[in-house]
């Protein structure tokens, strides 16, 4: 089609939006991440085409707390889509081919949507539980908080054991000071273990962090905030943090839970991980999911991804 230049220069096509060439630009061989790539009086897309088509020295990896590309990343994925496109043209095998790489955001959103449902049923059980805790125990089973464990009761519940109960003290003052004591000693231990293990292994786990996920989704790189030592320590340290009695919800958490819910099944296809940009995507539709399941309304979750997030 074109021949190379006496200064050993090769000729790469450029396409347009729609993977039609229309024009060919003179391009060196890279031979390292610091080299030009084409001459300076070339424009900034010719600079993203030659990153594209000059072996797998792209572009440099992206450090944590800095920016992405978003110029890079866009092209990358226009690039994308029109080789698959030229790849599956014919036939019937295309056509699920492109089906198949179509669905795989459908994909994790439904694992999400999946997963989510799991943690938030967990996270309102146990935290109850261990409420329910703080003055007794049920007789029946340990693991029962108090409005299963008196669910076909109607007047007194005798299998729910105060601790009082348990260490038979009949006299009131004596009672009442034994589940003071009591109240106050697993509300500290609940506060204390959580705070430890944020402190200690997930310091990316403490507040909300609706904020920082607006930053990320802005471009900005936090590598361990969406991670899944993040996701762990997050759903343990809600549930003992609400069922401590301090002044927070688990509703903000939430949305943290599920934007790491949502990085971590984006690595399982190719596509999605190494484009910055789709992985956004699916992280401000996982926060819609984050809302969902906290206060059980579907449309506010999905209000909330486009006007907050």
């Amino acid at each position: 089609m074109h021949s190379e230049s006496e200064s050993g220069s090769e000729y790469v096509p450029r396409f347009d939006d729609y993977g039609d060439e229309h024009s060919v630009v003179p391009l060196r061989r890279m031979r390292s991440s610091q080299e030009a790539l084409i001459p300076n009086d070339e424009s900034d897309m010719d600079v993203i085409t030659g990153w594209l088509y000059n072996g797998p020295l792209q572009r440099a990896k992206y450090e944590d707390f800095s920016t992405i590309d978003w110029i890079y990343e866009s092209t990358k994925a226009r690039h994308y889509k029109n080789d698959l496109r030229v790849q599956t043209h014919v036939g019937i095998k295309g056509r699920l081919q492109l089906l198949a790489d179509s669905s795989k955001s459908w994909i994790v959103l439904l694992a999400v949507g999946v997963t989510m449902g799991l943690i938030a049923t967990c996270i309102s059980v146990s935290s109850q539980w261990l409420i329910d805790v703080k003055g007794g125990y049920c007789r029946t089973g340990f693991y029962l908080n108090r409005r299963f464990c008196c669910w076909n009761t109607d007047t007194v519940c005798v299998d729910w054991v105060t601790w009082s109960e348990l260490f038979r003290v009949h006299w009131h003052w004596l009672d009442w000071l034994l589940q003071f004591i009591v109240f106050v000693f697993d509300a500290i231990l609940f506060a204390g273990i959580s705070t430890f293990l944020v402190t200690e292994y997930a310091p990316y786990a403490a507040g909300q962090g609706i904020a920082e996920i607006k930053t990320i989704m802005s471009g900005f790189m936090m590598r361990q905030f969406l991670g899944v030592r993040t996701l762990g320590i997050k759903c343990v340290g809600v549930v003992l943090s609400v069922a401590s009695g301090l002044s927070l919800g688990k509703e903000g958490t939430m949305v943290h839970v599920a934007c790491c819910c949502g990085n971590i099944y984006s690595r399982v296809f190719k596509k999605i991980k190494h484009n910055e940009v789709k992985r956004r995507e699916l992280l401000s539709a996982a926060s819609a999911a984050g809302i969902s399941v906290a206060f059980g309304a579907p449309i506010a979750g999905v209000l909330f991804s486009l006007e907050q997030v």
